[in-house]
């Protein structure tokens, strides 16, 4: 007998007992939708957290720290170089200048850029009010989305990136109308006597406005200034002080991605501690992908459920068309061919629950992704990625599975004795 007209035979019997088919098919469409949805998210997840470590990251650059201390029992001695846990956001000693000339001196490295984050006064404008304010340096390796002016390459040193929030607070009529106005920051120097209010202007010319970034660390809240101006506001808070020169983290720019992975190793045998671009993509991918695992684990679970669905369905179909089987036998249907009609039945039903669960899937997360997006507050980035190579994977496994399950059903019908069965009631 043809395997179409075994297809074709199948379909007609799944579709006198519709009702069981579609309960049967509904059970596995939850495993589908499930098993679908789940690795959306992860390819979203992964695409998102790609494009995140792009944006605000360089593969030739690593984010170089000193290594903690080695844990210990009893209180640790004082050193002049460990940073107070209740001062800083982690305990463990600061580079030095002497650190950062040593890491300057490793083969491949290209410059050595300290974290600079001057605790300016306040930022204004000729006649208007004061507002605090936090600096950052400008990076060109970190993608910003600008609402008004752009920069290429590095900024000048007398130029400034604000955030939309400045724009209004500092009485600009709009986004554009803050392009190259002039803005003031005021800094404090910190060994000055608190009577004496020893202070300096930095005059900036504003080079472009960013706007909020689903992508971007940095720009979300700080002001960016070129490095130069920024060591330069650092140097005036700071210097005098027990603290200057020393700084938690620093960025190092190697000639390549290869040399990257190179110069860390290098770093961690001197005893720091040093991560690339893919390091910290790699930790996030491994949550994300712990977490899609368990998801996957509960579509597994819901698939295994209907896997006894499958085979009671075609157990209690195979009772119903005994005599219909041995009629079928006695016409000349050959034993291979009747195991063949029940793996394609239980197919059919594999086929119909998956398409159900992953066009459910599909059509679910297109709708949530912009709900989503709005609700993280990150733009229009989607975080639900269906790629149809893993849609009709699904698809496919779940038909294998239901054929798989429908196998010991469809020996029972191969075996059936034709005489017997006719004379069944």
């Amino acid at each position: 007998m043809k395997i179409q007209s075994i297809v074709i035979r199948a379909g007609r019997s799944l579709k006198q007992a519709k009702s069981r088919t579609i309960l049967t098919s509904l059970a596995i469409a939850v495993g589908a939708f499930t098993i679908t949805l789940s690795l959306a998210a992860g390819a979203g997840g992964r695409s998102y957290t790609d494009q995140i470590v792009s944006a605000n990251t360089d593969v030739k650059e690593l984010s170089v720290q000193k290594s903690p201390p080695k844990s210990q029992k009893g209180p640790t001695k004082y050193s002049s170089n460990i940073v107070s846990a209740s001062t800083a956001f982690f305990s463990g000693e600061l580079l030095t200048r002497t650190d950062l000339n040593e890491i300057q001196k490793i083969d491949g490295v290209v410059s050595v850029t300290p974290n600079y984050n001057p605790q300016i006064k306040y930022i204004t404008r000729a006649g208007q009010d004061k507002y605090l304010a936090s600096i950052s340096a400008f990076s060109p390796s970190v993608t910003l989305k600008y609402a008004a002016g752009s920069v290429s390459g590095n900024l000048a040193d007398n130029e400034i990136v604000l955030t939309e929030e400045y724009v209004p607070a500092l009485g600009f009529k709009n986004n554009q109308d803050a392009i190259g106005k002039n803005v003031e920051i005021i800094t404090d120097k910190l060994t000055a006597p608190i009577s004496a209010h020893q202070t300096k202007t930095f005059p900036f010319i504003v080079k472009a406005v960013s706007s909020k970034s689903g992508l971007a660390f940095r720009s979300q809240s700080s002001l960016l200034v070129s490095s130069s101006s920024a060591r330069a506001m650092y140097d005036y808070i700071n210097i005098g002080t027990q603290s200057y020169d020393d700084f938690a983290v620093a960025s190092v720019r190697t000639t390549s991605e290869q040399r990257a992975k190179e110069v860390k190793d290098v770093l961690i045998k001197k005893g720091y501690q040093a991560q690339t671009a893919a390091d910290i993509l790699g930790a996030v991918n491994t949550f994300i992908n712990v977490l899609q695992g368990i998801l996957l684990g509960f579509g597994a679970l819901a698939i295994l459920t209907s896997i006894f669905g499958i085979i009671n369905t075609q157990y209690i179909s195979v009772l119903e068309r005994t005599q219909q089987i041995g009629l079928m036998k006695a016409l000349g249907m050959r034993r291979r061919d009747v195991g063949r009609l029940f793996k394609l039945e239980a197919a059919w039903i594999g086929f119909l629950g998956g398409v159900i669960g992953s066009g459910l899937a599909v059509l679910a997360g297109t709708i949530a992704n912009p709900f989503i997006s709005k609700a993280l507050d990150i733009g229009d980035i989607r975080l639900l990625i269906f790629n149809p190579v893993s849609v009709v994977a699904v698809v496919v496994g779940l038909v294998l599975v239901s054929v798989a399950s429908g196998i010991l059903p469809a020996r029972k019908a191969a075996k059936l004795n034709p005489i017997d069965a006719l004379r069944t009631e």
